[in-house]
Formats: structure tokens, C-alpha cells, sequence
């Protein structure tokens, strides 16, 4: 499936069983980041995908359907490479493919990626929700004729109205880069807002393979305030069981300090370490990001995420 997040993990039980390492130093842990400043966290590489994405949105929206053969011009701003402007419309139809214009004019909104993601639904639902703005992860192959392996691609993409009156979806991405802190809390934030309409009805969404949560080594998890494993798709076994006792290889209770984290101030980052989803016995230093949430009926949980330094 191309990611080890799919796998059964047999380590699982002795990360539950409190299985110390030789005791590492941990860094400081990073500042709290506001979600409103969520793209702050972001390299340059995808700082600069942001930047085309949002000028291109700008194009159409001033200029509409004629920015279209601009973005398709090799060399120029839009198209450099393996960097390029797509544009779909909300319905799936693909209008503006600079890598294979001749299928320009088909529909992907049933396209899967290699681990069944249906990449093109994924990106639709993030430009219709909240901001109309956002990223999406899923393997693809580069636009390059001699390497046709797929790879991980996050894209971002932006909602835009052009003077037509018509909607259109205006993105790019960037190929096999590293998971970052600003993907994090943008997936963290909205399986907060997914469990505060929906509840713990929301709990398959957040385990679903083909769904948006899960890329690369990342997954989202759910937790008690008394650090019950609700969800957790990466590490099914610890599903159920309290983990506030557990300890890292440092010695430290990282359940107990993110929690009390989420609890105290919202939101918040950590860093402690962890298994990598794939089966290694070795614990990985981790950043996670967490936030508090209240239920529909009123039951408070705490949601998280994080990257694993390589």
C-alpha cells in the first residue's frame, strides 16, 4: 500500500506493556502554534507551492478562464518542472493538466491513489470546507516519463470564482517531501471540527486508510482526559487501554503530559518519543500536536497528531 501506517503493528504491545529504552535527551518543545497561523510552520518548499497556488487563484479570479492557457506554458511562472498549475472544477472535471493536456477534459473524481485514497474527492472536500483552502496528501507519480513510481504528494489547493460566475479549484504540490508542522495541525484541527458535529460517530473517518488522516507515517488519535486510547490506526492494539502510566525511553509520561497540555491551554505541541508505524522496536523522537475538544453531548476528549524526526 506504500505506507507503513496500513500494517498491523506486533510492537504495539510492548509500547502498551511501558517498554524503556536507554534514556535520550529531549529538545525543548516547540511553542504552541495558533491554528489561524497554521501555514507559518511551513518550509519554503511548500511555502512557495502556497504562493503559487494563492497567485494562480488570483489569476482566475480577475481574469478567469483566460488565465488557463498561461498556466499550461512550459517555463513559465506556472509550470517549472515537476511544479504545476492544475485547475478542476468542484463536479471533478479536470480542466487545465500541463503534464498530459490530451486528458484534460476527463473527470477524476473516482481516481485512486495506490492505497485506494480517492485523491480528487479528498481535495474537492477541502476546498468546499471552512477557508476554501488547504492541503491534501496522497501518492502520485512525478510528470516523469522514465520514473513512474508513485510517491507521497501533498497538494494545496484554493477555491476561486472567476468573473464567469463559475467555481473552479486552482492547486499544485510538491512531490516526496517531508511530513511538517503545518500539515499536522491542519489535520488535527479538522478532526476537531469533525468530532464536534459528529461526535464519536466520527471515530471511522478518522481510522479510514483511503481517507484524508492518514499519510505517510501520520495518523490522528484520540484520547480520554484519564488517557483511554479511543482511536489510534496506526497502533490498533492500544485502542482501549489507558495509557496515562506509559513511559518513553526518556522516563517520561508523555499520555500525562499532553493531555494536561490540551487541557491547560487548549492546544499546544510535545515532544516525547514514540514507535514509528512499520514495526521498528526502536522509539523515534516525536513532535505532537494536540488540542482539546467538546462533543456534541458534552463529553470533552483530547485529539492529536505529530512527525517523527527522521
Amino acid at each position: 500500500m506504500g505506507s507503513g501506517l496500513l500494517r498491523r503493528c506486533t510492537v504495539a504491545a510492548s509500547l502498551a506493556a511501558g517498554l524503556l529504552l536507554p534514556a535520550l535527551p529531549i529538545p525543548a518543545a516547540p511553542a504552541p502554534a495558533a491554528p489561524a497561523a497554521a501555514q507559518a510552520d511551513a518550509s519554503p518548499q511548500s511555502q512557495a507551492v502556497v504562493d503559487l497556488v494563492e497567485a494562480a487563484a488570483q489569476e482566475v479570479k480577475r481574469r478567469g478562464e483566460a488565465a488557463f492557457a498561461d498556466f499550461r506554458v512550459p517555463g513559465s511562472r506556472w509550470y517549472q518542472g515537476e511544479r504545476y498549475v492544475f485547475v478542476v472544477q468542484p463536479d471533478g472535471q479536470r480542466l487545465v493538466y500541463p503534464p498530459d493536456p490530451a486528458h484534460e477534459q476527463s473527470n477524476i473524481l473516482k481516481f485512486q491513489d495506490v492505497g485506494g485514497k480517492t485523491f480528487a474527492r479528498l481535495i474537492i472536500e477541502q476546498a468546499a470546507e471552512g477557508r476554501g483552502r488547504g492541503w491534501v496528501h496522497y501518492q502520485w507519480t512525478r510528470p516523469n516519463p522514465h520514473d513512474r513510481r508513485p510517491v507521497w504528494k501533498s497538494t494545496y489547493v484554493v477555491r476561486v470564482t472567476a468573473p464567469s460566475g463559475r467555481t473552479y479549484l486552482v492547486a499544485s504540490g510538491t512531490y516526496d517531501g517531508p511530513t511538517e508542522k503545518a500539515f499536522i495541525v491542519e489535520e488535527v484541527e479538522a478532526a476537531a471540527a469533525l468530532l464536534q458535529r459528529q461526535g464519536r460517530a466520527a471515530f471511522p473517518q478518522l481510522r479510514d486508510p483511503t481517507g484524508r488522516f492518514l499519510f505517510r507515517d501520520t495518523y490522528v488519535f484520540v484520547d480520554t482526559p484519564a488517557g483511554v486510547e479511543l482511536v489510534n490506526p496506526a497502533f490498533p492494539e492500544l485502542e482501549g487501554r489507558n495509557l496515562s502510566d506509559l513511559r518513553d525511553a526518556s522516563g517520561k509520561m508523555p499520555v500525562r503530559e499532553y493531555i494536561a497540555k490540551a487541557l491547560a491551554d487548549g492546544s499546544g505541541w510535545t515532544q516525547y518519543y514514540w514507535l514509528r508505524p512499520g514495526g521498528s522496536k526502536l522509539q523515534t523522537l516525536k513532535s505532537t500536536y494536540v488540542r482539546k475538544v467538546v462533543l456534541p453531548d458534552g463529553e470533552t476528549l483530547i485529539v492529536g497528531s505529530g512527525l517523527y524526526e527522521p
